[in-house]
């Protein structure tokens, strides 16, 4: 039996940032370990109203590669 969407992110702290095209992101936050900031993570700049990491993993605040999971 496959797990569904919601069972398997149930352990992280989720994105409620608007994606393009108006609907919820649900990605999983990330935090940057250098400035703090707070945010989803998406394979482009402007995916969703609250990213904050780039696919790189680059924080798009400071420019530091020190995405950490957010608690």
């Amino acid at each position: 039996m496959a797990l569904g969407y919601d069972v398997l992110k149930a352990d992280f702290a989720l994105c409620t940032g608007t994606r393009t095209g108006n609907q919820r992101c649900n990605g999983t936050i990330y935090v940057c370990g250098q400035c703090g900031a707070r945010g989803c993570k998406q394979t482009r700049v402007g995916q969703c109203s609250d990213q904050a990491f780039s696919v790189l993993d680059q924080c798009l605040k400071c420019g530091a590669h020190a995405m950490q999971a957010a608690s």
